[in-house]
């Protein structure tokens, strides 16, 4: 007996210190998220809010310049961010109400333009009918559809990519097709292992971490999906994808029907607080809003803010996350205890569920991440005014 119990009491240390192992695998993933996404916002805001300048020929293409290698710094702090998450076990799915027409456009926007500029042929085939709504992680298929695209076209240099898509009652299925450079038979075996590339010589013509099918088999596999691949090495490449989505009504768009049915207050006449401590972040959003004809109030943490909204009236309150004193999270409880009803939208760069849902837990009433742009500003203003 004293023995059986001894053995339960080293099981319980041991699955004790696996969770607090876990845990603060968790708080480091959020953290490094936080100090990764925060400076990038601060550069790639910036780089938008000189774009409305004048600038002299030099001047553009030092900015278009800074302007690519933002995006490219983007795209790689994303997919390490997504692998960190998945290796925590963090990363989980959001589901919501999207059109499949406006996905379909979004790809044709953002591919038709690379696509053309190295002289491909790009075009989306719907074979047989689609459901006009889906109810599904819309920002992780766009993520999965964005990266094999991409890699369809960067790894293409003449002839075409295309993408032909299909329902079959239950799963949306994908196939990107291209002429591109293809994959060897012993490249496609671990085509799907994080960091691998078909060439990793310092010599190789493709930059890239290795990441991005990694990241897209884990995400259909959360999704209940598969995803395969076809290729033939200086022939090209076909990936087979299948998401289990439901399907939904257009009309239950929530978003649509507010659009069609709100009639918008002129943005120049909203009163804004914004709440952040870092002096770059205040800059950013404060220039941003100036573009809108709209000055904004600043307070540099949360007991800063209780105290402007105590003294004046604000029609939304943009409110960071992470701050000292007092962060965003305990100063929207305290409001919402005094019987403060305006919106209150979180400034984050926490993309866990777990970060999004204690931001409605404790009283907010949208999330704005970093980093973001002016448009997608200017739509949260919308939104709320």
């Amino acid at each position: 007996m004293t023995k059986k119990s001894s053995l339960e009491i080293e099981l319980a240390k041991e699955i004790a210190a696996r969770k607090r192992a876990e845990r603060s695998t968790q708080e480091f993933v959020a953290m490094i998220n936080h100090e990764l996404r925060t400076p990038l916002n601060g550069l790639l805001g910036s780089a938008e809010l000189l774009a409305t300048t004048a600038l002299d020929e030099e001047q553009q293409t030092l900015l278009s310049n800074l302007t690519y290698s933002g995006e490219h710094l983007r795209h790689l702090i994303n997919d390490m961010l997504d692998f960190s998450k998945i290796s925590a076990g963090m990363m989980e799915l959001i589901p919501c109400h999207f059109l499949w027409q406006d996905m379909r456009c979004m790809l044709e926007g953002v591919f038709a333009t690379q696509a053309e500029e190295k002289d491909l042929t790009f075009e989306i085939i719907e074979q047989g009918s689609i459901p006009s709504a889906f109810i599904g992680d819309r920002e992780r298929i766009n993520q999965i559809l964005r990266n094999l695209i991409g890699n369809a076209i960067k790894f293409t240099s003449q002839g075409s990519v295309s993408v032909k898509v299909g329902w079959d009652g239950d799963n949306l299925l994908v196939s990107v097709v291209d002429t591109g450079v293809g994959i060897s038979q012993i490249a496609q075996q671990r085509v799907f292992t994080p960091f691998a590339q078909a060439d990793r010589s310092a010599r190789r013509n493709f930059e890239g971490t290795g990441l991005g099918l990694a990241i897209c088999k884990s995400l259909l596999e959360l999704m209940s999906g598969e995803i395969s691949l076809c290729s033939e090495l200086d022939r090209g490449s076909q990936f087979n994808v299948r998401i289990p989505l439901k399907v939904a009504s257009e009309s239950a768009n929530p978003k649509r029907i507010l659009s069609s049915k709100r009639s918008l207050r002129p943005l120049a006449e909203l009163s804004i607080l914004v709440v952040d401590d870092i002096r770059m972040n205040q800059v950013i959003i404060n220039q941003m809003l100036k573009k809108l004809s709209i000055s904004p109030d600043i307070a540099n943490n949360g007991l800063e803010a209780i105290k402007a909204c105590n003294d004046s009236q604000y029609d939304i309150v943009f409110m960071d996350c992470r701050m000292p004193e007092m962060d965003g999270f305990e100063a929207t409880a305290y409001l919402r205890e005094q019987a403060y009803t305006l919106p209150i939208i979180a400034l984050t760069a926490g993309t866990t569920l777990e970060e999004r849902e204690k931001c409605i837990q404790c009283g907010m009433n949208d999330i704005l991440t970093k980093p973001y742009t002016a448009k997608d500003l200017k739509l949260m203003l919308e939104k709320w005014a």
